[in-house]
C-alpha cells in the first residue's frame, strides 16, 4: 500500500511540474479552443470583399474625422507632404469566420478607439493617415496547424494590397509616403514592402516602414535595409516589447529586426529613462466601461527604458507607470508596442521626413 501511495504521489508532482513547465503551451490549447472557427476556410465562405472607393472601408482617412486625428495636449500639426498607410493588428476573435466582416462592432471598436487612437495616431502631426478596414484573418489563425489560418491571412494580404494599390491612386503621384503596422498588420506590411515596393520605383518615394509587433526579420523585406539610426531613410524598423526578461511574443525566432525606438539603434545599448519623450498607457485593449477615459491622451514622460537583447526582443528592465499593466505570454507588452514610446515615435517620424 505504502508502495502505492508513494507511486501516485510520484505521478501528481510530476503531473504538477509538468503542468508548470508547459503552462503557456496549455493556456494557448485552451484558448484555441474556445475561438477556433466552427468550420475550415472557404473562399465562398468568407465575407464581401472591400471596395475601398467606399470611405466605410477606411479605419482612417485625411478628410475624415477619425481617432487617429486625436493629440496629447500641447501637440500641434505641421504638414510635411507625406502620407501614411497604416495597417492594424488583430483586433477580431470571432469563431463565426476566418475572417473579419465589416460589420463586426467589436473588431472595429478596438481598431477605432485603442489602434487609431493610440498607434496611428504617432503619424498625425506630420502626415496624413489612411487605414484601411480589411478582412483581418481571426486571432485564430496564427494558432491553426491545419492550412485554414494561412488560407484566412492570404485573404487578409489581399485586401491590404488592394487597399494600398487605392491609396496610391490618391495621394499624389510623387508623394512621399510611409508604410506601418502593428502585429497582423505588420506581417501583411512586410509583405507588402517586399513584394511592392522594394526593387520598384516606389522605394524612392518611401520614407520609412514602421514594422512594429511582429516577427519581422531583414529576409523579409527584400532589399529593403533596416534603419541604422533616427534619420536614415528609404529603410525599415520594428521592435517587440517585452517586461523585463522572458520569451517575449516571438522568442525562438532569430534574426528579429530591433531597433531601440529611444536611441533608434539596433545594437544592444542602454537607453534609460531620460529618452522617453512620453508614454501613453490604457487599461485595457478591447471595449471597457472606462468613461471619459477611453478618450484620454494622458502623457507620461520618462515611464520606460529599453534595451535591444540578443535575441532581438525590446526588453523593458524598469517600469515607472501603472498605466501598462496588459501581458501577453513570454512578459509580452504586445499591446504597448506603440503607446511606450509615443512621443519618441512622434519625434522621430518628424525627424525623417
Amino acid at each position: 500500500m505504502k508502495k502505492v501511495l508513494i507511486g501516485l504521489v510520484v505521478v501528481v508532482v510530476v503531473a504538477l511540474v509538468g503542468a508548470y513547465v508547459f503552462r503557456q503551451q496549455i493556456s494557448i490549447v485552451m484558448i484555441g479552443s474556445q475561438i477556433a472557427p466552427e468550420h475550415d476556410f472557404s473562399a465562398d465562405l468568407a465575407p464581401s470583399a472591400p471596395d475601398y472607393s467606399d470611405p466605410a472601408w477606411w479605419a482612417a482617412l485625411p478628410f475624415s474625422d477619425d481617432p487617429s486625428d486625436q493629440m496629447p495636449e500641447g501637440v500641434t500639426r505641421e504638414p510635411l507632404g507625406v502620407a501614411v498607410f497604416f495597417v492594424h493588428p488583430t483586433s477580431y476573435f470571432g469563431k463565426e469566420s476566418w475572417n473579419q466582416p465589416l460589420a463586426d462592432e467589436g473588431a472595429n471598436w478596438v481598431v477605432d478607439q485603442r489602434v487609431l487612437r493610440h498607434q496611428a495616431s504617432v503619424f498625425n502631426s506630420c502626415c496624413d493617415v489612411y487605414a484601411p478596414r480589411y478582412r483581418q484573418a481571426t486571432f485564430f489563425s496564427f494558432m491553426d496547424q491545419d492550412g485554414n489560418g494561412e488560407k484566412a491571412l492570404a485573404l487578409a494580404y489581399d485586401d491590404v494590397v488592394a487597399a494600398f494599390d487605392y491609396f496610391l491612386t490618391d495621394i499624389d503621384p510623387n508623394q512621399p509616403f510611409i508604410v506601418a503596422g502593428h502585429s497582423q498588420g505588420s506581417k501583411h506590411a512586410a509583405l507588402l514592402v517586399s513584394e511592392h515596393i522594394s526593387g520598384t520605383d516606389l522605394h524612392d518615394r518611401m520614407v520609412a516602414a514602421y514594422l512594429i509587433g511582429f516577427g519581422v526579420t531583414a529576409e523579409h523585406i527584400g532589399e529593403i535595409g533596416v534603419c541604422q539610426d533616427a534619420r536614415q531613410t528609404g529603410c525599415a524598423l520594428g521592435w517587440n516589447v517585452m517586461d523585463g526578461q522572458g520569451t517575449g511574443a516571438f522568442g525562438g525566432n532569430e534574426g528579429l529586426i530591433c531597433t531601440n525606438p529611444l536611441n533608434w539603434l539596433t545594437d544592444q545599448s542602454h537607453a534609460g529613462h531620460e529618452l522617453n519623450k512620453g508614454a501613453i498607457g490604457y487599461a485595457s485593449y478591447g471595449a471597457a466601461d472606462e468613461g471619459e477615459n477611453v478618450s484620454a491622451m494622458l502623457v507620461e514622460v520618462g515611464v520606460a527604458d529599453a534595451q535591444c537583447q540578443a535575441d532581438g526582443q525590446l526588453a523593458v528592465l524598469d517600469l515607472r507607470s501603472d498605466s501598462f499593466p496588459a501581458r501577453m505570454f513570454g512578459n509580452s507588452m504586445h499591446v504597448y508596442d506603440y503607446s511606450l514610446f509615443h512621443a519618441s515615435i512622434r519625434q522621430n517620424v518628424a525627424f525623417m521626413n
